[in-house]
C-alpha cells in the first residue's frame, strides 16, 4: 500500500485507484468522526493534511496511466474542494445549537476584547461553538460521500493506455502494493 499512496512514479490502473481511494476516503471518514469522542481526539485529523499528498499520488499515477501529465490531478482537486466547501457550510448549518454558538461567540468576543488570547485559543478548542455531534458526521459523512463521487466520477473519465506510455508500464501490469 506504500508505494500506491507514497510514491507517484508510475501507473495505476482503475480497480487500483478505486482501491486507494477507497481506503483514504474510509481513513478519513473515522477521522473526521473523531471529535464525537473527545475534541482532544479530534486535533488528530490534522494527519489528514498527510493524505493530501496520497490524493495527490493517486491522481497523478492514474492521469500518468492514461498518458496524461500529473498536473491533471488539479482538476479533481479543485472541483473537490470546491464541493465539500459548499457541501459542509450548508450541512453543518442544519445541525448547529444557536444558542450554545451565540454564547461561546459572545465568551470568545469578551476574551478577545479583554486581551486574554489563551482563553480565545481555550474556548476554540472546548467544542462549545454550538456544533452537534450529528452535525460532526453529517459533516464527515458529506466529505466522504464527495470524496468517492469525486474519485468515481474522474477515475471513469480517465482511460488508460492499453501500451506501454513515456510514464512507464500498463497500470494493470505495475504492481502498486510493493
Amino acid at each position: 500500500m506504500g508505494n500506491l499512496l507514497f510514491s507517484p512514479s508510475g501507473r495505476i490502473n482503475s480497480n487500483e485507484f478505486m482501491k486507494g481511494a477507497t481506503f483514504l476516503v474510509l481513513v478519513t471518514f473515522v477521522l473526521g468522526l473523531l471529535p464525537i469522542i473527545s475534541l482532544a481526539l479530534g486535533l488528530l485529523q490534522i494527519v489528514t493534511f498527510v493524505f493530501i499528498w496520497c490524493w495527490i499520488v493517486l491522481w497523478v499515477k492514474r492521469y500518468h496511466d492514461g498518458g496524461k501529465s500529473g498536473w491533471m490531478c488539479l482538476l479533481p482537486i479543485i472541483v473537490y474542494l470546491v464541493v465539500v466547501s459548499i457541501a459542509s457550510v450548508l450541512v453543518s448549518g442544519m445541525f448547529v445549537d444557536a444558542d450554545a454558538a451565540a454564547a461561546a461567540t459572545e465568551a470568545a468576543t469578551e476574551a478577545a476584547e479583554a486581551g486574554d488570547i489563551a482563553a480565545v485559543f481555550k474556548l476554540a478548542l472546548s467544542g462549545g461553538g454550538g456544533v452537534t455531534k450529528m452535525g460532526v458526521f453529517a459533516t464527515a459523512a458529506v466529505g466522504a460521500a464527495v470524496s468517492y463521487g469525486i474519485a468515481f466520477l474522474f477515475n471513469n473519465m480517465i482511460k488508460g493506455d492499453e501500451h506501454e506510455n513515456q510514464y512507464g508500464p500498463n497500470g494493470s501490469a505495475a504492481n502498486a502494493f510493493d
